[in-house]
């Protein structure tokens, strides 16, 4: 798996394009994602590949000068539960500490939301060292309470 900070803007939306349009129960909202793909280019921007297919990938996005916000991110389906998402997260830690932030954050939806999918989601974040820090049901709208997660860059 090679891991790389990606600068191209054609090549961030047309990866961000390719993933988030395999994972629809994620990303079935058409106009947030349409969203993700024209503000990607605005923003540092990691992905994996595995034998020259993009896997998954991290847009970041400076929250302010001590916190990382996990912008947008995904890994294909078929890369599932192998190790990517987890590689990606650990060059993100990496990263955040080279640029000096303290904190990474990411909002998701919250466990009161009952959705099966950012349930792994929630789970994903949790094994990779976040912690729950705020709900709130205004966020995104009403229907999808949200989580945001919160962890120490060390």
């Amino acid at each position: 798996m090679e891991i790389k900070e990606i600068k191209d803007n054609t090549l961030k939306q047309e990866i961000t394009r390719k993933v988030l349009r395999d994972l629809p129960e994620w990303f079935g909202i058409e106009e947030s994602t349409k969203e993700y793909i024209d503000k990607v280019v605005n923003y540092p921007f990691i992905a994996a590949h595995i034998k020259g297919e993009v896997a998954g990938f991290y847009s970041l996005r400076e929250e302010n000068k001590d916190t990382l916000d996990m912008y947008v991110l995904g890994v294909l389906k078929k890369y599932h539960n192998k190790g990517v998402g987890t590689k990606l997260q650990e060059y993100v830690n990496d990263y955040a500490k080279v640029k000096k932030y303290k904190y990474m954050m990411v909002i998701t939806l919250a466990k009161k939301a009952n959705n099966y999918e950012y349930s792994l989601t929630r789970k994903f974040y949790l094994k990779m060292g976040f912690v729950d820090f705020y709900q709130n049901d205004d966020i995104f709208d009403s229907h999808n309470p949200a989580q945001i997660l919160i962890k120490e860059v060390i």
